[in-house]
């Protein structure tokens, strides 16, 4: 029972529509404008592979040029891991990507302290 999706070309909307069956004349009507004038767009998918073991990975290739203080280097080398690795997308790991690609220093980006702590620094304990 697919679910095909169409664009509007009348206003531009996206829509999904369910049909019982697989056809190849399936067509909509714009749930925003309520054309029938839609083209039926080719679904994004993903095949799933298994997740590399440690001693299936190509740790060079993973490295390969990535430069540890230019955040265009490390953006990449974040997307080659979720690649390699077949990650659920992180919203986390999202934002620091987009902070990384608009040019923010790594040490930034990745929120590390450049005294050498990840994360924030906090004073000393208090036992008072």
């Amino acid at each position: 029972m697919p679910i095909y999706e169409f664009r509007c070309n009348a206003c531009g909307a996206k829509s999904s529509a369910f049909f019982r069956a697989m056809r190849s004349d399936a067509a909509a009507a714009c749930g925003r404008c309520g054309s029938a004038d839609t083209r039926r767009l080719f679904s994004t998918f993903k095949v799933r592979m298994p997740r590399p073991g440690p001693d299936q990975l190509n740790k060079a290739e993973l490295l390969d040029g990535v430069d540890y203080t230019n955040p265009a280097s490390m953006a990449n080398f974040f997307r080659k891991m979720g690649s390699a690795f077949d990650d659920e997308p992180n919203e986390h790991m999202d934002e620091i990507v987009g902070r990384l690609d608009h040019g923010e220093p790594v040490y930034k980006a990745l929120d590390l302290d450049m005294g050498g702590h990840a994360g924030h620094s906090h004073g000393p304990a208090s036992d008072e």
